[in-house]
């Protein structure tokens, strides 16, 4: 509707129209639930610093305190996009959005076991191989999710940015030992 009467959409328009599709209030409690759940896996595991000095990447990686964060930050931003495809009422997408949702669960159970298997247990090859196929998957969730929700898609895109420098630290880690 804005589109045919204004011709092109502002950034803000577009922004409004993809919020309006689904539950704000989902959206923030999904992103705060995944958070939480990635503070819960670090608290258990413990802290990286021992792993990272026995492994040899404390140089190639950043310090541990912006990597929790940024940890947090990507579970938040996962949590919000999965909120965003589950709450959506836009009809037509319902294929796209279970089979999303359901690669998402599996994806986050992975990406859940990978600070163990890594840090925890310095498994370093499971953990390689872990992050490629993370990776992969991420790619479909993210297709899946941008079918049902642009906003969606594209925060997810910022999960896949993460995830090709986790797995280059992973490579790096290989290499190294």
């Amino acid at each position: 509707m804005y589109k045919k009467k204004y011709g092109k959409m502002t950034l803000g328009a577009w922004l409004n129209s993809e919020l309006a599709q689904s539950n704000c209030i989902v959206t923030v409690v999904f992103g705060i639930v995944m958070a939480v759940a990635g503070i819960l896996v670090r608290i258990w595991v413990g802290s990286p610093y021992r792993s990272l000095l026995e492994l040899g990447i404390n140089e190639i990686s950043p310090p541990a305190w912006v990597m929790t964060i940024l940890w947090t930050l990507i579970f938040f931003i996962n949590g919000c996009a999965a909120g965003s495809v589950i709450s959506c009422r836009i009809g037509g997408c319902e294929s796209e959005k279970y089979k999303g949702c359901f690669y998402f669960v599996l994806l986050t159970g992975l990406e859940l076991l990978w600070y163990p298997t890594l840090i925890g247990s310095q498994l370093v090859f499971l953990s390689v191989l872990e992050s490629i196929f993370i990776l992969c998957l991420s790619i479909v969730v993210t297709i899946l999710f941008y079918r049902v929700s642009k906003l969606a898609g594209m925060l997810f895109l910022l999960h896949d940015i993460w995830l090709i420098y986790m797995l280059i630290m992973n490579f790096a880690v290989l290499i190294h030992s």
